[in-house]
């Protein structure tokens, strides 16, 4: 990457059960974008980091009742949203245009304990937010998906879940299931915190297209998409493990 350098990247985001781990390349470039919140709005160029919020809570809290008490829904941002107290955020700020790989911690936060289900959010006056998505409930537990950041000419337009409907699960393991709408799932009692042996964190795997303020296209998602058949948490775990073995070599 022109004037960049790779690298891996930790960072704590929201206290001490979110880790947002940049896996691929980090550029050297300044961030110009200076709005930290996710509830205000803002338009970001190439490498700016962006900031977005992942609530987690019941599903019905997600949607308002229209005067015509038909059910809407609205962006957490949304003071009309009044049932998200039991809920739980976090925030998120990756490097736009890059792959990022963004964990939620199991030993700190169950989903299931929130509510099971999740959205995704940025913006006050231009909201986007995500349909919901299923995290965890008493059987199964999702612990990867793929989240792609839509831009127009540098503002948020679209935050959208991207699945691979299930190739990434169809190999015979019986840990595994796939779930209606083509998310891999774990069952529940093969997660750690529940006795099992699996490392139940949930992995987004975030990506960006559409362009930036510049219009400079976005390509990540492309190169993301052509990547599914990885799991960056797999790869993310592999190595780790392989850098554990080689120093315990020194003692």
């Amino acid at each position: 990457m022109a004037g960049g350098r790779c690298r891996s990247r930790t960072e704590i985001v929201t206290g001490a059960f979110v880790l947002a781990l940049s896996v691929l390349c980090v550029s050297a470039y300044s961030d110009e974008n200076k709005v930290f919140s996710p509830c205000a709005d803002t338009t970001v160029r190439k490498h700016d980091g962006f900031t977005f919020g992942l609530l987690i809570s019941r599903n019905d809290s997600f949607f308002a009742q229209d005067k015509n008490k038909n059910k809407i829904q609205l962006s957490p941002c949304d003071k009309r949203l009044n049932q998200l107290a039991s809920g739980q955020v976090a925030i998120f700020r990756p490097k736009v245009d890059e792959i990022s790989l963004l964990i939620v911690n199991y030993t700190q936060v169950n989903p299931q304990n929130f509510g099971g289900n999740a959205v995704v959010f940025a913006g006050k006056n231009f909201a986007a937010v995500s349909p919901p998505v299923f995290l965890a409930g008493q059987t199964y537990r999702v612990t990867s998906l793929n989240l792609v950041l839509n831009f127009d000419k540098g503002r948020l337009v679209n935050l959208l879940w991207k699945n691979d409907k299930c190739k990434s699960c169809q190999h015979g393991n019986s840990t595994f299931v796939c779930l209606v709408g083509g998310q891999c799932a774990v069952k529940a009692s093969q997660c750690k915190d529940a006795g099992g042996k699996i490392d139940c964190s949930l992995s987004i795997q975030a990506a960006f297209s559409g362009t930036d303020k510049y219009q400079s296209v976005l390509n990540s998602w492309y190169q993301m998409d052509n990547l599914q058949q990885y799991s960056l948490y797999n790869l993310y775990s592999n190595l780790r493990s392989t850098l554990r073995s080689q120093f315990n070599l020194f003692f």
